[in-house]
C-alpha cells in the first residue's frame, strides 16, 4: 500500500573462506610443490604407506606429509651432526693419546726413539706428527753431553749380531757364541738381581733384570715346570711346530719362514724370518734370527737359542718394522710326583719391537709399555704353552688307545673308563 513502509530483510553477503596457498617458503617448498601436483588418491596413498592419516581434504593431506618430511629432514640432519662430531672427538682422543706417548717415552727413556715410524701412527694428524718429530729431535739433541762419543752412543745399545754379506754356519755360530758368553756372564750368574713380575701357583715365575750395559732393553726370565718329558717339550717350540704351536702362545704371530739349516762344530742351526701382526696401533714386525740346537749341558739339560742377525742376504721389508730378540733356553728332565717325566723350562730373552739399530726405521713402541705388560703377557704364554702340552698328550693316549682296540678285546686295559 502507498505510504506504508516496505519492509526488506537484510541480505548477508556469502562468507567467503581464506584461500590456501598450496605451498609456502620453506625448506620443503620443493616436496610441497610436488605434492600439489599430485592427485589426492595418490597422496592418501603415500599417507598410507607412512602409517598417517588417510582422511582430509588435499590441503590438509598435503600438510600431514609435509610435517612429516621436515621431522625426517631434521632428524637425519641431526644424526649427521651427531656422527660428524663424534668422529672430531675420536681423531682429537687419538691424536691425544698419541702424543702423550710420545712425551712420555721422550721424558722418560729418550733412547727408545730413533725415529718416528709414520706408518705406525695411522690416523694421526700430519701436524700433529711434525710437532712431535720435532719434540723427539729437540729431547734428543738436549741428552746429548758434550763428554759422549758417538762410539759410545752405539755402545750402549745391543741390537742383532752383524754377520757377512755371504751367510755362513760359522758366522752363525759365532753370533750365537757371543750372545750365549754375554748371557752366562751378565744374566745366568747366581748372583744376578732378578725383578719377580709375576707368579702362579703351579709355581711358573716371570722375572726382569736390567741390561748392565744396555739399559733400554731390559732381561726377562720365565722359569715353569712342563707337563712332559724333554724331547715333548723340545718339539714343541722348534720351528717346525711353529705354524701349530705360536699361535696359541702368540696372539700376534702371522707366520714363519725358514731361509737355511746350517751346522758348525756339532751345532744345528736354522736361519729363519718370524712375522707379527700389527701390536694394537702399532705396524707389523718381523724378526731374522738364527735358531740354535746347542749341545746339552753338563747336567743333562738341553740348551737352544736365538740370535737376531743383520745382513745384506736379509733386508728390511715394506710394510715391516725389523724388531730383535735374543734368548737362550734350558729343558732339564725331571719327575713329578707320580713319577712321570717333566721338564722344567727356564727362558731368558731380550726383545726390542723397534728398529733401533743404524738406519732403521724406528717402531715407537715405548719400552716402558712392554716392560709394565711383559709379566702378564709371558705368564699368559707359559700357562697357554702348559695347556697345550697336556692336550697333545691327552691326544696321543686317545690314538693309542684306539690303536690298542684289539688288546682291549681281550683283556682291559687302562683306555677304559
Amino acid at each position: 500500500m502507498l505510504g506504508e513502509a516496505t519492509y526488506r530483510s537484510p541480505v548477508r553477503s556469502p562468507v567467503r573462506k581464506p584461500i590456501r596457498r598450496c605451498y609456502s617458503a620453506s625448506p620443503m617448498r620443493g616436496k610441497q610443490e610436488l605434492y600439489c601436483a599430485s592427485p589426492v588418491r595418490e597422496l592418501r596413498s603415500l599417507c598410507k604407506e607412512r602409517g598417517l592419516k588417510v582422511s582430509g581434504v588435499k590441503d590438509e593431506v598435503i600438510e600431514r606429509l609435509v610435517y612429516d618430511d621436515e621431522v625426517l629432514h631434521h632428524t637425519d640432519a641431526a644424526d649427521r651432526a651427531v656422527e660428524a662430531a663424534t668422529q672430531k672427538i675420536s681423531l682429537f682422543r687419538r691424536n691425544i693419546c698419541i702424543l702423550a706417548s710420545i712425551i712420555v717415552a721422550v721424558v722418560f727413556n729418550p733412547f727408545i726413539l730413533d725415529r718416528i715410524d709414520h706408518s705406525d701412527s695411522i690416523g694421526a694428524s700430519p701436524n700433529l706428527l711434525g710437532r712431535a718429530s720435532r719434540l723427539v729431535t729437540r729431547r734428543k739433541l738436549s741428552n746429548m753431553r758434550p763428554n759422549l762419543h758417538i762410539g759410545q752412543q752405539q755402545q750402549q745399545q745391543h741390537r742383532g749380531k752383524v754377520i757377512g754379506a755371504r751367510v755362513t754356519g760359522k758366522d752363525l755360530a759365532e753370533a750365537y757364541q757371543s750372545i750365549k758368553s754375554e748371557y752366562e756372564t751378565l744374566a745366568l750368574t747366581k748372583n744376578a738381581k732378578w725383578k719377580v713380575l709375576s707368579t702362579h701357583t703351579d709355581g711358573s715365575q716371570v722375572s726382569i733384570m736390567k741390561h748392565k750395559t744396555d739399559p733400554s732393553c731390559p732381561y726377562v726370565r720365565m722359569t715353569s715346570i712342563m707337563p712332559a718329558p724333554v724331547e715333548e717339550v723340545w718339539d714343541f717350540l722348534s720351528l717346525d711346530n711353529w705354524p701349530k704351536t705360536m699361535p696359541k702362545m702368540d696372539p700376534f704371530y702371522e707366520g714363519l719362514s725358514v731361509l737355511g739349516d746350517y751346522k758348525h762344530k756339532g751345532i744345528e742351526m736354522r736361519l729363519a724370518r718370524k712375522r707379527l701382526k700389527r701390536i694394537v696401533a702399532f705396524g707389523k714386525r718381523d724378526f731374522t734370527f738364527v735358531s740354535v740346537s746347542d749341545h746339552p749341558r753338563g747336567d743333562g739339560a738341553w740348551v737352544s737359542g736365538t740370535v737376531s742377525v743383520v745382513t745384506d742376504e736379509l733386508p728390511r721389508k715394506k710394510g715391516y718394522t725389523r724388531a730383535f730378540q735374543d734368548s737362550i733356553a734350558f729343558y732339564e728332565p725331571l719327575k713329578d710326583e707320580s713319577g712321570n717325566p717333566s721338564t722344567k723350562l727356564t727362558i731368558v730373552f731380550r726383545i726390542d719391537l723397534n728398529d733401533s739399530s743404524d738406519g732403521g726405521n724406528g717402531g715407537f713402541i715405548p719400552m716402558w709399555m712392554y716392560v709394565k705388560t711383559v709379566g702378564s703377557t709371558g705368564m699368559l704364554s707359559v700357562q697357554n704353552m702348559k695347556k697345550q702340552l697336556l692336550l697333545m698328550r691327552a691326544e696321543q693316549d686317545d690314538a693309542k688307545c684306539e690303536l690298542n682296540w684289539v688288546d682291549r678285546l681281550i683283556n682291559s686295559s687302562k683306555c677304559d673308563g
